[in-house]
């Protein structure tokens, strides 16, 4: 099949699925007074972009229906239910060039990118005029404003963001404390005390069996950049882009933190205490692991860590898997694993025929009312107000299926990533206590280092970095990976490692880097 039929079948299955209302279904429609959250007396519908966690758009759901009853407006998704990619979507969307009135995309850069281009319109305006919730937002959270604009100055996105000051981490520790038990050990404070408890997991059966089939130290990801953040995590390395001092972003797969923390890593992978399988593993493999009495000691997602003690307590006698703060090396005992302030927003684009709607819509969702619609769902339903608080029913809770709350919510439509702001007290209520306790000791510690902010760059200088930056990671992983699973040494290796990544443009990738954040310092 040739790429413009390709492209135009891809064009048709989204015309169907973005069609416009039709005029005998907006006869139906009552015309509501302009009042209140209501924003167009005739009902108006917008189509959208948007695919979060492999679902697309569906503007039927519940929290959706009620956003429509509410305001009188009404999305329309563009994707087809059969599309899961949200990256390829978007790709092929822009490549057929047929836009809809709003895109809502993961990756903030690329909304930028369209605005620079003129593909979607500045909305600092609009706001201004428009969106009075929105405004007292950032008037309140100057620091999320920030987020929201551009190198080039202008607003292109509202950005879906975290409620970073409640929940500024979701990942942590995990340890067998009655695996330390049975051993005579106790929780390890030092990297050295959690060598020797790995050592015991590997030597000494822990699980009784009689077999050495312990696996001391078990991941699990779809990506290899999220195993090698989460080993180097522990060494106080870093797989990623982040602020070392006062100048600024460095590479962290160039620093020489991470050179010590693989060669430790190599060191432990060839002792046993690491997975073998630790590269290709799935992300279901943490429950095979933890079901079969193997698993010792990992860094996971607390909202769904904290459950496997009242998941597998009655399986396994005295099973405890339970957090412990990180481990101390050379004085550091922190984590990077902190949430970013936002993950992707919504933006509207060039094709929009009536952007002021669109614009009181983006800001009926930072109305009290909004906020909790996406927060929480349908009042009466999956919530109900207890002392002005929305507090979640038993159908989020204890649902009849045995669904697990987070994924009635999304069910309903509720935390569907768009342009919204996350309430903490939403994961607060419907994580396991064990969960949100284990947050609370990781925040109250001061463990948690922030992240670096994300950075805005200019068109040029996102065209320049995306193309450095792969390269970058590419060898960053090959290399990495051969070092730990003992393929090949990282001392012998790391001066061509180095020339490598100079050669592909490390140095220039760091001006780019340095540039934008004190772009965005200076704002």
């Amino acid at each position: 099949m040739n790429l413009k039929k390709f492209l135009a079948g891809f064009i048709i299955l989204f015309s169907f699925a973005g069609c416009s209302f039709k005029e005998s279904d907006s006869k139906k429609l009552s015309v509501k007074k302009a009042e209140g959250t209501v924003i167009s007396e005739n009902p108006q519908e917008f189509t959208i972009f948007a695919i979060h966690l492999g679902k697309a758009f569906n503007g039927e759901l519940p929290v959706f229906n009620k956003a429509f009853e509410m305001t009188n407006i009404k999305l329309k998704g563009i994707a087809s239910k059969n599309q899961s990619d949200e990256v390829l979507a978007f790709n092929l969307m822009m490549a057929a060039g047929e836009l809809p009135d709003i895109i809502a995309y993961e990756l903030p850069e690329e909304l930028e990118k369209l605005g620079a281009e003129g593909k979607v319109i500045p909305l600092e305006e609009l706001v201004n005029k428009y969106a009075p919730n929105i405004k007292k937002f950032w008037e309140e959270n100057p620091g999320y404003k920030k987020d929201a604009v551009a190198a080039d100055g202008h607003i292109y996105m509202i950005p879906n963001y975290n409620d970073y000051d409640s929940i500024s981490t979701s990942q942590g520790y995990y340890i067998r404390k009655d695996w330390l038990k049975r051993l005579g050990l106790k929780d390890p404070k030092t990297l050295e005390e959690l060598y020797v408890v790995l050592k015991a997991f590997r030597e000494k059966d822990p699980n009784g069996n009689g077999v050495k089939d312990e696996i001391p130290l078990f991941l699990r990801g779809n990506t290899s950049k999220k195993i090698i953040s989460s080993l180097a995590d522990i060494f106080k390395a870093e797989y990623s882009w982040y602020s070392k001092d006062e100048k600024g972003p460095v590479f962290g797969p160039a620093e020489p933190e991470y050179k010590d923390a693989i060669r430790e890593l190599a060191k432990w992978y060839r002792e046993g205490l690491i997975d073998s399988e630790v590269f290709t593993r799935d992300v279901s493999s943490r429950d095979y692991i933890l079901n079969n009495n193997l698993g010792g000691f990992t860094c996971d997602w607390f909202s769904s860590t904290g459950n496997y003690n009242s998941r597998l307590g009655n399986a396994i006698p005295g099973f405890d898997f339970s957090v412990i703060l990180p481990v101390e090396y050379k004085g550091k005992r922190t984590t990077s694993f902190a949430r970013e302030n936002y993950l992707g927003g919504w933006s509207i684009t060039k094709a929009a025929k009536n952007p002021v709607e669109i614009i009181k819509y983006f800001d009926f969702w930072y109305t009290e009312e909004g906020r909790r619609l996406w927060n929480f769902g349908v009042e009466g339903d999956t919530y109900v107000m207890e002392n002005g608080k929305p507090k979640f029913t038993d159908k989020v809770l204890k649902n009849p299926d045995g669904i697990i709350p987070l994924m009635v919510l999304r069910g309903e439509g509720a935390q569907y990533r768009l342009g919204m702001f996350q309430d903490g007290e939403n994961e607060r209520q419907w994580a396991d206590p064990e969960a949100v306790s284990a947050m609370d000791l990781y925040i109250k510690s001061g463990v948690v280092k922030s992240h670096m902010p994300i950075l805005k760059y200019t068109k040029e200088e996102t065209a320049e970095l995306s193309k450095i930056d792969s390269q970058l990671y590419s060898i960053a992983e090959e290399m990495t990976q051969k070092w730990i699973l003992g393929v090949s040494d990282v001392d012998k290796d790391w001066k061509n490692y180095m020339r490598r990544l100079r050669s592909v443009g490390l140095k220039r990738a760091e001006e780019i880097q340095r540039q934008a954040y004190k772009r965005f310092m200076e704002k």
